[in-house]
């Protein structure tokens, strides 16, 4: 039947249901009986202690509750954020766990009402003597009239316990079953419901998704739950905490195939009064959480690898692009069990390049799901930065088949024991099987100075961190996380050594396994190792000092003072914000942290010894004595940059430093270190701690670099000034001084690919010649426009493109950007027609080049255009590469701003999608006007912006730490401009 999604939200309402009480009450007595006041007292007396024995005699960290947790710290059933969001506390009782689940999915995909029906029968297990079963559903309608409990004992199904009522608490997605006498503790029961439900086009819970062959439409079906949406699915305890064995069936047409997490037992069954249709029935899982219960149906093709069971699925005319992943996806899964000496616990595993997909992927037990282009890899099409994307995805997804699945943190507060480790995890799964592109290097300038920028805003948040509702949740999905947890997890690795980390991890894994844990789990596990190898003093734990990287907010900056005199040095740490030069923190207030202190000097030159030689025991500051160094050659702090925190020097020593980089010998100072210095120096000043002409004196020695970190470095820090001073009247100055750092570097890679460069040399040609272009290199310029026209002139431009992989990105946008109508309908057209997901990427970043205002607005306009031709999941790409051109950047606000009701309608409560839409439009604002504007909208929109409110918040800091920037620098950084570009 077709319903729409208003409908199937809906729970069935026929049915008796309860208010929302909250705790263990028992209704008033009838007025009759007002009379008889000492017998009623004791009667209500007795019915509240019978009542409320079983909450009163849990013992559980978070209480049993009949009706649920309906009260939020003590506050009432909610209360508001400063952006008006409702905080609830959507935390199940936990006087019932469930034990297994019987799933029957059976979804109406080439019907055409995109619904599915479903069975689901949950065997639990009562802890506490309770007479409710709460559980979630949400977006779904189950019939109450079939719903029922039945007693569980010696393997089968016992006598049926009456139900009282059935109600559903949308606010908190429960639904919550009443019973007629006492569920008791210890003991076991079934409960059976039926349901229907819709297969949104969210990219979220169970979702419809399609594809084009030759003009007709396919339809495929997929899930994604991750963090709190398997309760679209079905009616299910939805925590990840509460593991359970599923046993699952899908319903599909007989031309089509079903996938699941675990392998398919037996042959296809028919299916009752459905002749189209049959089941597919998989074995019972292991004990895994909701989020990584997954389930596709589809028509896709499938590539099997020789060795072990690892399989790749796509669409037939893109699986030929899923070779690279079948290549290195076994080698990664192998060297990961060898690293972890646990073998991977599952019979099988498939992994799915899916066309519309909200996430880059997900780690599903079983059954990785990704979008195309985060797996498809079509050589002589896609770029080497497209290829270690695939192979960095399937490292991470791969990460998680231990970190997130075997373990699984008890709460959405720890998230980070599954990101952070997948994120970090991915570099050496990587470096495992593509050793050449020294990934582990890249790990400081894509991920560690990556999120030193979010991390530096006052509105960042702890890496652990109490979340309690959905948008929390989802909130946490960012790159405190990911990156920041990554870092983190980096530096222990340093520290602890490699081996003490690798053999802690193996204990905590077996430990563990198949449960959930907490990161005082890791933190035991990782102590004990560490003290019996002696790479820590007995007195010390790895709690004691990661809990001041996780429990805390953002990260140090350890400003070093040498005393040339005596050769001692005293080191101070402080957070580091980007608001510091207008703020004064109260040293009570003050964060410290355990730092790991690693330095070398001029004579010592140690850039490989990265075990701290000295703690910064969260202590203010120290002193370090007797260290012979001289005082004409330079101090280099936190060796490798493994230590997660920002380094200050005297000007003395920056002085030094500046000196060797501009020398010969430069590259005595290692590859990383040298984007660190840079990195650092930047953004120093950018915090008012640096004055900005000595960060600028070291960015200079880049006329003669040739490697990559220190120039991809730069290019953040710079992208910044760039965004800052582009209205600015030193705007052609500063476009002038780049231009005569790149001569040297650009002259070196040149403006054609060699496909027998290192991968460090294919990326650092890509991004000078990006920023060659952007600043109208004349070479950079005419050699993109040329080779975009060639292109457009040859004969079928869909199958002949002339242009080498790695410089389209540069070509198309360059071509677009001093083009018009005509270049830019030409990549459109090219980006309907092609069936290589990386190169759709590459095109839709390329058209927001464009100067021309109304082709942006039109672009803009597509972006919420059903049919348009751009899926939901590109959308935050799009507005990213539009609000990214100068002339984009006001229309991207002006469009969140005035399409925030559409947005917010079309595309629903996806997790990520709002979040980057927010985050790209919002970005560059730098004026008092557009901050007001901005200030507006979100006073306007109080309370509306659900998972996006951190990123908002965020949004707003940023904008005044911009004016701030602006007021206090760009006098400083004009005049240094002018003495430098003469």
């Amino acid at each position: 039947m077709t319903q729409s999604r208003e409908v199937l939200a809906m729970m069935d309402t026929h049915t008796t249901t309860f208010g929302r009480k909250r705790g263990c009450t028992v209704s008033p007595c009838g007025t009759f009986l007002f009379g008889a006041a000492f017998l009623v007292s004791l009667v209500v007396t007795g019915l509240l202690v019978y009542h409320l024995a079983p909450c009163l005699e849990d013992k559980l960290v978070k209480p049993c509750n009949d009706f649920g947790n309906s009260v939020f710290e003590g506050r009432g059933l909610f209360n508001k954020d400063a952006y008006g969001k409702k905080k609830l506390d959507v935390r199940l009782p936990k006087c019932i766990v469930p034990d297994s689940y019987e799933l029957s999915l059976i979804p109406f995909i080439q019907v055409g009402n995109f619904t599915f029906n479903g069975e689901v029968k949950i065997l639990v297990n009562v802890t506490w003597n309770t007479w409710n079963v709460t559980l979630h559903a949400a977006d779904m309608t189950i019939d109450a009239h079939f719903t029922n409990i039945r007693e569980y004992s010696n393997a089968k199904a016992g006598k049926i316990i009456k139900i009282r009522g059935q109600s559903n608490d949308t606010e908190r997605q429960f639904y919550t079953i009443s019973t007629s006498e006492k569920l008791k503790s210890g003991k076991q029961y079934v409960v059976h419901l039926k349901f229907t439900g819709f297969l949104n086009d969210n990219l979220q819970g169970f979702y419809r998704s399609s594809y084009t062959v030759g003009g007709e439409t396919r339809w495929i079906a997929a899930s994604q739950f991750q963090p709190t949406d398997a309760r679209r699915a079905f009616p299910c305890f939805d925590e990840p905490a509460l593991k359970a064995t599923f046993k699952i069936s899908i319903a599909r047409p007989k031309n089509m195939t079903s996938i699941s997490n675990m392998p398919r037992t037996g042959e296809p069954m028919p299916v009752a009064g459905l002749s189209t249709y049959v089941w597919d029935h998989y074995e019972r899982s292991v004990p895994m959480s909701t989020y990584l219960v997954a389930f596709i149906v589809s028509d896709f093709e499938m590539l099997k690898s020789e060795v072990g069971n690892f399989r790749v699925w796509a669409r037939s005319d893109a699986i030929e692009q899923a070779r690279y992943a079948l290549n290195i996806g076994p080698r990664i899964l192998q060297y990961y069990e060898n690293y972890f000496k646990i073998k991977f616990p599952l019979p099988k595993i498939d992994t799915v390049a899916l066309p519309d997909f909200s996430a880059g992927a997900m780690e599903n037990w079983g059954l990785i799901t990704c979008r195309e282009v985060a797996m498809l890899y079509q050589e002589g099409v896609s770029t080497s930065s497209n290829q270690q994307r695939v192979a960095t995805v399937i490292s991470h997804e791969l990460a998680h088949q231990w970190f997130g699945n075997l373990v699984t943190p008890s709460w959405w507060s720890e998230l980070w024991l599954n990101e952070g480790f997948a994120s970090y995890m991915e570099y050496i799964g990587v470096n495992a099987v593509e050793p050449t592109w020294k990934v582990l290097e890249q790990f400081v300038v894509h991920d560690l100075h990556n999120v030193f920028g979010l991390d530096a805003l006052e509105s960042s948040h702890q890496i652990s961190i109490e979340v309690e509702h959905p948008d929390e949740i989802s909130e946490l999905f960012d790159r405190i996380s990911y990156e920041k947890a990554a870092s983190i997890i980096r530096m222990m690795d340093h520290f602890l050594t490699n081996e003490v980390f690798k053999q802690g991890l193996t204990n905590y894994l077996n430990a563990k396994a198949y449960k959930s844990a907490e990161q005082n789990d890791l933190w035991d596990a990782l102590t004990k190792q560490a003290h019996n190898d002696k790479v820590l003093d007995p007195k010390i734990t790895v709690k004691e000092i990661m809990d001041t990287w996780t429990l805390q907010t953002g990260f140090p900056v350890i400003t070093v003072i040498r005393d040339y005199d005596t050769g001692s040095v005293t080191l101070t740490q402080e957070r580091f914000m980007l608001r510091n030069s207008t703020t004064v923190t109260t040293s009570s207030d003050e964060p410290l942290w355990w730092v790991p202190i690693t330095y070398t000097t001029e004579s010592q030159l140690d850039f490989n010894t990265t075990q701290p030689s000295q703690w910064m025991k969260a202590e203010k500051s120290i002193t370090l004595s007797n260290l012979n160094w001289d005082p004409s050659e330079w101090v280099i702090f936190n060796v490798q940059e493994t230590g997660y925190y920002r380094v200050n020097y005297d000007r003395k020593n920056w002085q030094l430093i500046i000196k060797q980089l501009n020398k010969e010998s430069f590259r005595n100072i290692s590859t990383i270190n040298r984007a660190q210095l840079i990195n650092d120096a930047l953004n120093l000043a950018r915090a008012g701690r640096l004055d900005y002409a000595i960060a600028l004196d070291v960015t200079s020695y880049l006329a003669h670099e040739t490697e990559y970190l220190p120039w991809r470095a730069a290019f953040t820090i710079m992208h910044y000034l760039n965004t800052m001073l582009i209205k600015m009247p030193s705007y052609d100055r500063f476009r002038v001084y780049v231009l005569k750092l790149l001569d040297n570097v650009y002259k070196q890679v040149g403006f054609k690919d060699n496909p027998r460069d290192p991968q460090l040399t294919v990326f650092t040609r890509i991004d000078v010649l990006t920023w060659g272009c952007k600043f109208g290199h004349e070479d950079c310029v005419q050699n993109a426009v040329r080779q975009f026209y060639n292109w457009r002139n040859t004969p079928s431009p869909d199958v002949n493109n002339p242009i080498s992989p790695n410089l389209k990105a540069v070509v198309y946008c360059t071509a677009i950007r001093f083009g018009g109508q005509i270049e830019w309908d030409f990549a459109w057209q090219r980006y309907l027609k092609t069936n290589v997901g990386s190169e759709k990427d590459l095109l839709l970043h390329a058209l927001g080049c464009t100067r021309e205002t109304w082709l942006l607005s039109r672009y803009l306009d597509w972006l919420i255009t059903e049919n348009s031709g751009i899926r939901k999941q590109d959308v935050g790409r799009v507005l990213n590469s539009i609000a990214s051109n100068p002339v984009g950047q006001p229309l991207a606000f002006n469009f969140l701003r005035n399409k925030w009701d559409h947005l917010r309608k079309y595309f629903g409560t996806s997790l990520l999608i709002m979040n980057n839409i927010v985050k790209s439009a919002t970005k560059g604002v730098n004026t008092k006007y557009d901050l007001k504007d901005l200030l507006e909208f979100t006073k306007e929109h109080l309370g509306e912006f659900g998972s996006a409110t951190r990123s908002m918040q965020q949004s707003i800091e940023q904008a005044e730490a911009n004016i701030r920037w602006v007021e206090a620098n760009h006098a400083t950084i004009q005049d240094w401009l002018k003495r430098n570009t003469a």
